[in-house]
């Protein structure tokens, strides 16, 4: 029998008419409220055909209707339930017309949508100035804030270009009968302020419901406050600490600012969790209590006590990855968890790489949710097919992949007639194409030309490749040459760049493990076969990875969240759309909802430093930290010291007892030394083990963080990290007169 409702959970349960809005907390039972409230509406004579429930996935408006069906039986088959863009589609195809959509309009889904773009693109002649990716992105932002996509202007080069392509995109819509996902909005909203359709649709629903309302943006929240317009009826269930959205169009103004349009609103605070020990919500509550736009309340549970969060600072991004594995490994061994139990999360898709190879190394299967495996990602998979070019010369699948990414004007057409020329010739794209750039071929001087260049890009990086670079510097050159980093400045949010990063640390990695021996031909070999050995064998088993974002509405028993570090998370990074403190508000709550995932035990980790672009950056642990009370840890984050472990990690061990109060956050930039400072043997962590280079500990290493060291041409400076052993040894150095660079140590000596 399921547990009766609480009292705040009965008294929005019981309201009658008018608005009513329910801040929902993490685990408070929200879906419980709203499946509950539908039902004593019915049993109080509301015609279910005159209900509408409003979720954001399918697989909510499943389980809201699985639920009522318990609850209702076959009253539930004429409620309307269902997403924002199933629900407008629904109405589209019933009343249309009226704004010129006929019944049996099409749907664009992303695909569709980019194919489009691009054709628009090469019959304006400008897909050599902007990308597909970044006009769909500026038609979801207009249309999510219900603005016109060629009329918005915000100081971009894509400003001039929407003037002439925002049209020529609807006109091509218009003559398919085809809406994209943002118009089914856009659209629902036109048809209800219809002088015909609007008054039927105002009064159609005696009850509008919606659940996860701070996901709201502009126009969905119009179309809502419309359809229940007449009735005033409008139930709103959210968590104002779980708006995570604004970069994808969500508007947390929509439930802050909900007693604007309704001042007479009902207001009910769903506060009870169900899901998490104290010591959990204690560290949730303590992080999002610093945010100061938000409705306050704060979870608190009957549960009580609950195991102390663990925090483990690791030398490198290998080093955490290693300790999540082997944590994980030791658990599931002794029998406290099954790998089903626990989720992996991060602020970052690119963060996923390492932890995928460590939890394969622990005999685990990992499971990437809401996103394709590293590997499989568009632009990694671009760049490896630049290198798999540079490698074998006749991948006709690598020349088709990369020959017009990024966009170089080399339309289908041209490729076809290459495709031709390679036929008659008997030989490979690449082949043909060095055939058509010396005269061969029926191509034209304009993409005869372009062939050329691309041609001479790809004799470019094979030099490059045989001349003895490093594999690491030979996949930044790609990056670099190709076009691809400056394609994607400015029209991407930073997951891809990052991905691409992350991609030079692979290469990396694979130079420092081969001792500098390795090929390309065996680093894409690794790369093909990344995976595949423990899912044969069956010994596999399955681990779940996600980032936060995609973790919503999730829980687990445990959960280890990575990359605690200032400008990873929280992620400093600017955006034009948002203020500086707003995006620090959102990264608070991203963390909020990070915590809150775990039901009874949390992990959470850092990097001293991290590689980025194969070169290594010194970490800053994150303002989060702070933020978290003491009581809430094991032990306190500043209590522990990192020494050598066994593997590539290290193993945490507490240094002196802790201090009685709290140390300022500027402590943190204290060299390793004071014995009150976290400390990593980062030479012996980056090295995969302790005593790489023949030396006993971080005291006789002339060469640790913080000793003073001096450059023939750069001079004086100061070591911020090393990597490698031996010859193979390299020191990151912030020099007086030039700034941070990273050097060999063989040409630097010790002392200033």
């Amino acid at each position: 029998m399921a547990a009766p409702l609480n009292p705040e959970q009965r008294a929005a349960v019981e309201h009658g008419d008018g608005p009513l809005l329910v801040l929902a907390g993490a685990g408070t039972g929200k879906t419980r409220v709203l499946v509950h409230r539908i039902a004593q509406l019915v049993a109080r004579g509301v015609p279910p055909h005159q209900l509408l429930a409003v979720t954001f996935t399918n697989k909510a408006a499943g389980e809201m209707r699985h639920r009522l069906g318990e609850l209702l039986g076959d009253r539930v088959r004429p409620m309307w339930i269902g997403t924002f863009h199933a629900t407008c589609a629904r109405l589209l195809r019933r009343h249309g017309e009226l704004i010129g959509l006929p019944p049996d309009f099409l749907i664009f889904d992303d695909d569709d949508q980019q194919k489009t773009i691009k054709a628009l693109l090469k019959a304006h002649g400008l897909e050599d100035e902007v990308s597909p990716r970044s006009v769909s992105s500026r038609l979801d932002w207009a249309k999510n804030r219900g603005l016109d996509p060629a009329k918005v202007e915000v100081g971009s080069p894509l400003d001039d270009a929407m003037k002439v392509l925002a049209p020529a995109y609807a006109q091509q819509l218009a003559r398919e009968h085809a809406v994209d996902f943002g118009d089914l909005i856009v659209k629902a909203l036109e048809l209800s302020r219809h002088p015909v359709a609007g008054d039927h649709l105002r009064t159609r629903f005696r009850h509008v419901l919606v659940d996860e309302f701070q996901d709201t943006n502009l126009v969905q929240y119009e179309l809502v406050r419309t359809l229940s317009e007449a009735t005033r009826n409008l139930t709103v269930v959210g968590d104002d600490d779980q708006s995570i959205y604004a970069w994808r169009g969500a508007e947390p103004r929509n439930l802050l600012d909900f007693d604007r349009d309704f001042p007479d609103v009902r207001e009910i605070k769903l506060e009870q969790n169900y899901r998490s020990t104290s010591v959990i919500l204690d560290a949730a509550n303590a992080v999002i209590a610093k945010n100061l736009d938000r409705r306050g309340k704060a979870l608190w549970t009957e549960h009580g006590g609950g195991d102390p969060i663990d925090y483990y600072q690791a030398g490198d991004d290998r080093g955490e990855a290693d300790w999540v594995a082997r944590t994980l490994r030791g658990l599931v061994d002794d029998g406290a968890c099954s790998p089903g139990d626990a989720c992996i999360l991060y602020r970052t898709n690119a963060q996923s790489r390492a932890l995928e190879e460590q939890l394969r190394r622990y005999r685990f299967e990992p499971k990437v949710v809401g996103g394709t495996a590293f590997f499989e990602r568009r632009e990694v998979k671009d760049v490896i097919g630049y290198l798999r070019l540079c490698a074998n010369p006749n991948a006709d699948s690598a020349f088709e992949r990369v020959v017009n990414v990024p966009p170089r004007g080399i339309g289908e057409a041209s490729v076809d007639k290459l495709r031709a020329h390679a036929r008659a010739r008997g030989e490979g794209l690449l082949a043909a194409a060095r055939d058509v750039a010396r005269g061969g071929g029926a191509l034209g001087p304009g993409p005869r030309k372009k062939l050329a260049a691309f041609v001479e890009l790809i004799d470019g990086l094979a030099a490059v490749a045989a001349g003895g670079a490093s594999l690491a510097e030979l996949t930044i050159q790609v990056v670099e040459r190709s076009g691809y980093r400056a394609w994607l400045e400015g029209d991407d949010d930073g997951d891809r760049i990052r991905n691409l990063a992350e991609l030079v640390n692979v290469a990396s990695d694979y130079d420092e493990e081969s001792g500098g021996e390795g090929n390309l031909a065996e680093l894409l070999e690794r790369i093909a076969l990344s995976g595949a050995a423990d899912e044969e064998d069956g010994r596999g088993e399955t681990v779940t990875l996600m980032t936060i974002h995609m973790a919503k509405g999730l829980e687990f028993e445990l959960v280890f969240l990575c990359g605690l570090e200032d400008g990873l998370f929280p992620s400093l990074r600017a955006r034009a759309e948002i203020d500086e403190e707003a995006a620090l508000e959102e990264e608070r709550r991203l963390a909020y909802v990070a915590l809150t995932r775990a039901r009874k035990k949390l992990y959470l980790s850092s990097a001293r430093v991290r590689r980025v672009w194969g070169d290594i950056k010194q970490q800053v642990p994150s303002r989060f930290l702070d933020d978290l009370p003491e009581r809430c840890f094991a032990l306190p984050p500043r209590a522990l010291r990192v020494r050598p472990g066994p593997g590539p990690g290290a193993a945490m061990v507490p240094a002196r007892p802790p201090r009685p109060r709290r140390p300022a956050r500027d402590e943190l930039d204290q060299r390793p030394g004071d014995d009150d400072v976290p400390s990593v043997d980062v030479d012996a962590d980056l090295a995969g083990g302790p005593g790489g280079d023949g030396l006993e500990g971080v005291d006789v290493d002339p060469f640790s963080p913080g000793a003073a060291v001096r450059h023939a041409a750069f001079g004086a400076g100061t070591v911020v990290a090393s990597r490698g052993a031996g010859w193979q040894r390299r020191v990151v150095v912030a020099f007086t007169s030039v700034g941070e660079k990273t050097v060999d140590a063989r040409w630097l000596q010790p002392g200033a």
